[in-house]
């Protein structure tokens, strides 16, 4: 096939498949919930190996005569199959997991396979060029890897521009565009076939990219609530969200923890929701400080019962309802910190004379992550309030990969607390349960670990716990609490209805697990407090940032009530649906990758060689997958966001493993055995990255994003440049017995879905950085097996001295 057009095709067809890989994740944390977005990588490389070996075990069917036809039909296939996929997952209904059963497990296996079949498409039409088509690896490799990176960019722009259904059909388009070069170097006739699908599919996309779109998600979470088209004013996408406005209306004023009589007041308001159920209302304000009196009827306005004419800064505007409390309280200067520009735009924009707060000279509205921002401020400020920032699609899931999650670890609270004037409080809102285990035992532990990091003596005087209803308000001061401050929180207490569950001059009153928690004056006493055989009440750190996910494993399969809603429920729906994966996953690895491989039975050598070559390529698949989840959760907090940390992992990972690919073609595999130095550099990689990763986060978190980005780039590089020598190194130890090439992409690919599903299990109940050290463990493994694996194999290289 000329290259004129091959090389053009693989290129836009790899741009496609890294596009459709990176805009699932940002739907699947739509449509479910945020810990699945790790699940489209896993689909991504399920279907790639899948349609790999499909490849492999018929050459007669793709052998060099049919191959080129068979290339330009599949990648026209893929290319209808990404907007029929897509549209599919719109208007089906995700299902929860409340147990394990066949019609709780059914609907994850569906969807698993819908999202599944562009990227069988994909695996085959790759493979066909790559191996089936006569073309110089070189140049055709360098096609590949080229589309693949940029599209792992191109989900940033597309998202920004447009929306995501939108950019579904780009990415079709680019496909569709793909197929029609295929179509063209085979020489088909009927090449007006896919170009006609890519104008279609380009127009869909910009008809579709309107303020409310034509195709809008309509079971967000499994429910159909926020979602009323005909309530929606405006709808846009970005790479953070997905952010719906209602049409305002007039209803009883909104209180995340309403005070006794505030059920008086009545507001306009229009709801502004992420990504399907978290809610925030914008409300209509006149301008005035006066007419604001019903703000103070929230428990969430608390600290500024006590710190009033301050200055302060909030983190996550969302709706504005914290910068109004604030401007109540008289504060001389707000700084609002907010990470999704939409909501931003909509304060400075559309609704800028709705709701009043940008409209105000001593507020000021910052485009930035509000713990990145705070690091590397020089301001101090006497309020830093928190409410309620986590969107409880997360919460109610256990986010498992939730950029938010950094606000919610002791290293963000030390920062944090170290931007309090001597004597500010920090002020964070979290939902509570009075009759079941709730996120506030975690929240005041994480509260008394951060005072007793600061060398406090006694925890307890700098802590408050006021709670109302559902909601509970944790305030930290830098200094204790003082007879002035108490006799205003009791007057709240007596006047508003509030209780001080949690205060320097009361016992205790919050339950046995908190109260135990909040008496605690060393980290010792406190972790001894919080020691749970059921619930992993500790505070969460960077390493483990998992503030929402609460129940231990051991908790699926002890005889132990759990509450079915709130954080508690949400993790075991979260944990279930984990295991739920595992298990959908493994049956299709069986079905699309083990089962093929075995019908096509065993290679011609003996059985322990063979055992020794699988196992060589079912650990780098294994490793090389725990080290990319780790790289996402790590760098998910550093970046400020899921979904551009994804497509900078992505991009960085594919660039430098394709030259590391390329690279090891100068490496002699037989010889002195300096081959054999590569696992152990791996290694030596990894343990550095384990041990140096942290503390250079914590350097350079105060950097702007370009510069974070390149920190990325630098550990990433190193790392993934070496994993691209393993599989071409595996390939030719196993050289002389050909039959065994479609075991090894099967197995590599197979053994990396199931650790991709496992390592997010790993990082939440070990930490993250196990990962790495497992990994490592793993690529020392190799040692052994690689002289094994292609002993007496005709074709080995030797380079004897």
């Amino acid at each position: 096939m000329p290259m004129t057009w091959l090389g053009p095709g693989l290129f836009l067809a790899t741009l496609a498949t890294l596009l459709v890989e990176t805009l699932n994740a940002r739907l699947l944390s739509v449509l479910t919930w945020y810990h699945l977005s790790f699940f489209a990588v896993s689909l991504a490389m399920l279907g790639m190996a899948g349609g790999a070996v499909h490849v492999f075990l018929r050459p007669d069917r793709y052998g060099p005569a049919t191959a080129p036809r068979a290339l330009a039909r599949v990648t026209f296939a893929f290319a209808l199959s990404i907007p029929l996929s897509h549209l599919v997952t719109l208007v089906v209904p995700f299902t929860a997991v409340e147990r394990l059963s066949v019609m709780d497990v059914l609907p994850v296996a569906v969807f698993t396979v819908v999202l599944a079949v562009p990227f069988v498409l994909s695996g085959v039409l790759v493979t066909i060029a790559l191996t089936r088509v006569g073309a110089p690896i070189g140049r055709i490799y360098a096609w590949d890897l080229v589309g693949a990176a940029l599209g792992c960019l191109l989900v940033v722009v597309l998202l920004e521009r447009l929306n995501l259904t939108s950019a579904f059909f780009v990415a079709g388009a680019a496909a569709a565009l793909g197929a029609w070069s295929f179509h063209r170097a085979a020489g088909e006739p009927r090449a007006w076939r896919p170009m006609a699908a890519a104008v279609v599919l380009a127009a869909a996309a910009l008809a579709n990219a309107g303020p409310t779109g034509l195709f809008q998600i309509i079971y967000p979470k499994n429910r159909q609530l926020w979602l009323q088209h005909g309530a929606n004013a405006i709808a846009r996408w970005n790479s953070h969200s997905y952010v719906t406005v209602h049409r305002p209306g007039e209803t009883r004023a909104f209180m995340w923890g309403p005070a006794e009589g505030a059920e008086r007041f009545r507001t306009t308001t229009a709801w502004l929701v992420i990504d399907g159920e978290a809610g925030s209302p914008i409300t209509q304000w006149d301008g005035r400080r006066e007419s604001l009196d019903w703000v103070s009827y929230d428990v969430t306005t608390l600290p500024y019962f006590i710190r009033q004419d301050g200055r302060v800064a909030i983190v996550g505007v969302g709706g504005g309802r914290d910068v109004l409390s604030a401007i109540w309280a008289g504060s001389r200067s707000i700084v609002g910190i907010e990470v999704n520009r939409i909501i931003l735009d909509l304060h400075e924009g559309s609704h800028r004379t709705f709701a009043n707060i940008a409209t105000q000279p001593h507020v000021r509205l910052v485009h930035d992550d509000g713990r990145a921002w705070l690091t590397r401020t020089d301001e101090r400020f006497d309020v830093i309030q928190i409410s309620l920032v986590d969107t409880w699609a997360s919460t109610g899931a256990g986010a498992f990969a939730l950029s938010e999650n950094g606000l919610y670890t002791l290293d963000a609270w030390r920062v944090f607390l170290d931007r309090l004037t001597p004597g500010g409080v920090l002020s964070v809102s979290r939902w509570f349960d009075p009759a079941n285990v709730s996120e506030t035992s975690r929240l005041v532990a994480l509260g008394i670990a951060a005072l007793i990091d600061r060398g406090v003596e006694r925890p307890a005087d700098h802590l408050v716990l006021a709670v109302r209803e559902r909601v509970a308000t944790l305030m930290i001061s830098t200094a204790p609490f003082t007879a002035d401050d108490r006799r205003r929180l009791e007057e709240a207490e007596a006047n508003r209805g509030y209780q001080l569950a949690v205060s320097p001059w009361a016992p205790a009153a919050a339950g046995p697990v908190v109260d135990r928690i909040a008496s605690s004056r060393t980290m010792d006493e406190l972790l001894a407090a919080a020691d749970d055989p059921y619930f992993d009440y500790r505070p969460p750190t960077d390493a483990r940032p998992y503030y929402f996910n609460m129940l231990k494993p051991r908790a699926l399969f002890a005889d132990v009530a759990i509450a079915s809603e709130g954080a508690l429920g949400g993790n075991l729906r979260a944990t279930l649906l984990l295991v739920v994966l595992l298990g959908v996953t493994s049956a299709l690895v069986v079905l699309m990758i083990v089962g093929p491989l075995a019908a096509s039975g065993r290679p011609p050598l003996p059985a322990g060689r063979f055992a020794l070559s699988m196992s060589y390529f079912a650990i780098i698949g294994f490793a090389f997958m725990l080290v990319q989840i780790a790289f996402l959760q790590r760098f998910a907090i550093y970046l400020g966001h899921p979904t551009y940390t994804l497509s900078t992992v992505l991009f960085s990972m594919l660039v430098a493993a394709g030259a590391g690919s390329l690279l090891s073609e100068r490496l002699p595999v037989g010889g002195r055995g300096r081959y054999l130095l590569v696992p152990v550099l791996i290694a030596a990689a990894l343990a550095v990255t384990a041990v140096a990763l942290p503390k250079a986060i914590d350097t350079t978190i105060t950097a702007g994003l370009a510069a974070r980005s390149i920190i990325v780039l630098a550990f990433i590089g190193p790392v993934a440049l070496l994993f691209g020598f393993c599989f071409p190194i595996g390939a030719r130890l196993i050289a002389g017995t050909p039959a065994l090439t479609a075991w090894a992409w099967g197995i590599n690919g197979a053994f990396g879905v199931l650790a991709s599903i496992l390592a997010v299990g790993l990082s939440i109940w070990v930490g993250i950085d196990a990962n790495f050290w497992i990994a490592a463990g793993l690529y020392f493994l190799l040692l052994p097996l690689m002289p094994a694996m292609g002993s007496d194999a005709p074709g080995r290289d030797d380079h004897r001295a």
